[in-house]
């Protein structure tokens, strides 16, 4: 008589479930951002800073000075991804449905992730200017605070410090990127870093127990301040030899922009046997405004 052991069933779930991921943008809320743009390229056209030439002789010719001018250009990255269900395939599944709505879900929190990607690749990366928006503006070196930096004692590599956060803040007050009047009209200091970095500050000797729990709510997930930047969390940075680098900015200066929206289209597929198509598309750029505005801070991990 065969043992009762070899009738035992298998259950299976009768829900999709997600793997873990981010879900929704974590940038956009800190950056400009317009939307319903056009054109393979769109133009920033900015004032320059005027000065005074003090007046030494009597009666001279006047001289006239160009306006200073520059244009900043954003170019449009598209991206799109279609996914197929066989029209039998809900049948197969048995007891389960089809995960369309799994699958939108799926498409959107790819969307957001990529729009973060771009936006810091951008911001990290190298930029474009000039009549035509062919010449190339790399991040600039006098922005970037060294792994090594250290306010007092020798230079050692070090994670995110207090120290290279008041040297931020320093280099943007310095070049009047930032100051309290900003904040009045609604402008925002923006930091963003990895779960390394707030680990690293946390461990900070200068942290006071105040600060210790303004930088725990880091941790816990909610979005917070800390010596005047907001903090906003991220995985996406680019680590190269043990080499974290994190950026800072004014939000006034980043800027981001939608050529389209994310959209999803669901269509029968005649050509693949009536297939189910799923896809999603959007089209976004973003570039900084203003060198000035940006810090880059390399990290140790």
């Amino acid at each position: 008589m065969a043992d009762i052991e070899q009738n035992y069933q298998v259950k299976y779930s009768e829900k999709w479930g997600s793997y873990l991921q981010q879900e929704a943008s974590r940038l956009d809320k800190y950056v400009t951002v317009e939307s319903n743009l056009s054109g393979k390229m769109v133009a920033f056209d900015q004032f320059g800073i005027l000065n005074f030439d003090e007046k030494t002789t009597r009666m001279t010719s006047t001289v006239l000075d160009e306006a200073p001018t520059t244009r900043r250009v954003m170019y449009p990255h598209i991206y799109s991804k279609a996914v197929g269900y066989d029209e039998y395939d809900g049948k197969k599944v048995a007891d389960m449905d089809t995960p369309i709505s799994k699958t939108i879900e799926g498409l959107r929190a790819a969307a957001a992730r990529c729009m973060d990607s771009v936006m810091l690749n951008s911001f990290l990366g190298t930029n474009y200017q000039g009549e035509n928006g062919t010449v190339p503006v790399p991040f600039a070196p006098e922005q970037v605070i060294a792994q090594d930096y250290t306010d007092n004692g020798s230079a050692v590599d070090t994670n995110l410090s207090v120290a290279k956060l008041r040297k931020a803040l320093s280099m943007m007050q310095k070049a009047e990127a930032w100051n309290d009047e900003r904040r009045a009209y609604g402008d925002e200091l923006v930091l963003a870093c990895t779960s390394s970095q707030i680990a690293a500050l946390l461990q900070e000797p200068e942290v006071s127990s105040f600060d210790y729990n303004t930088v725990r709510a880091l941790v816990e997930g909610k979005i917070d301040t800390f010596l005047g930047f907001r903090i906003i969390r991220t995985e996406q940075l680019p680590l190269v030899a043990g080499t974290r680098s994190c950026v800072a900015w004014v939000k006034s200066r980043a800027q981001f922009g939608i050529w389209d929206d994310f959209k999803v289209k669901l269509s029968v597929r005649d050509d693949l046997d009536e297939a189910l198509q799923i896809r999603a598309k959007f089209a976004c750029g973003a570039c900084r405004l203003q060198e000035e505005a940006f810090v880059k801070i390399n990290c140790a991990e």
